[in-house]
């Protein structure tokens, strides 16, 4: 009885968050959830990049892409980021020391060289590769994921011995590799490879010691056509927060 009482009241939770989302009642109408129930989806580290120009560049052609290449889930120029520290199940009283640890901006500026690749342990993701020049940043990068794992804040996984950043362009919808998604996923692979080689500027960030690094959650019930990944400030407080 106990489990089924917390289970409704955590839907209660997420539906509210939902509807706040999706813009039917504002912020400030809307009751904020409790924040010991706010703990839900995945939490990661992330740079945003819906407001850099390789979102401009990319928002075209996704919109060319979706024709193309039907089996495909292509990212939205509003999702599009680089993963710093994946962590996953969280809790908001770790909060304060994840921010200690996992928001790792690189010290300097970093020359970065974009190469479109496919990712993943099968092969099921495209990706614009971020070949850093300078080992400086991922070594900071892999340094703060040992200490998290040391500190019981992250479970432990294969890729924390290392750090390509990168952004995720598209996936397999299914998560395998279909006779279909796996054709596509070529064809994906050397069409956008073509276009970043032509204008590598376009597709490389700006990255240094001002770039901001924030906590974003993946795995929470999102409106259809909304963006999957929520800055966890909204889910802790039904606040909109600015890029």
């Amino acid at each position: 009885m106990i489990g089924r009482a917390l289970a409704r009241a955590r839907a209660g939770v997420l539906l509210a968050l939902v509807v706040t989302l999706a813009g039917g009642v504002s912020a400030d109408d809307a009751t904020p959830p409790p924040a010991a129930a706010a703990g839900g989806g995945f939490l990661f580290s992330a740079i945003p990049l819906a407001s850099t120009p390789l979102a401009g560049a990319w928002s075209p052609l996704r919109a060319e892409a979706l024709a193309r290449f039907p089996h495909l889930e292509l990212t939205l120029a509003e999702d599009l980021h680089v993963t710093v520290v994946y962590l996953g199940e969280w809790r908001p009283a770790d909060l304060p020391r994840l921010r200690s640890l996992a928001l790792v901006a690189p010290a300097a500026p970093v020359r970065l060289a974009p190469r479109v690749a496919r990712f993943g342990r099968a092969g099921t993701a495209v990706v614009i590769e971020l070949e850093a020049a300078s080992a400086d940043w991922p070594a900071a990068v892999v340094a703060a994921k040992a200490e998290l794992n040391r500190l019981g804040l992250k479970r432990a996984d294969s890729y924390d011995e290392s750090f390509r950043p990168h952004v995720t362009l598209a996936r397999s919808q299914s998560g395998k590799t279909t006779v279909e998604e796996s054709a596509e996923l070529a064809a994906f692979e050397a069409w956008m490879g073509e276009r970043v080689a032509a204008d590598p500027a376009s597709f490389t960030p700006s990255l240094g010691p001002d770039t901001a690094v924030r906590f974003l959650v993946a795995g929470t019930t999102r409106p259809d056509g909304a963006p999957r990944y929520v800055p966890v400030e909204e889910l802790l407080t039904g606040a909109t927060t600015a890029e």
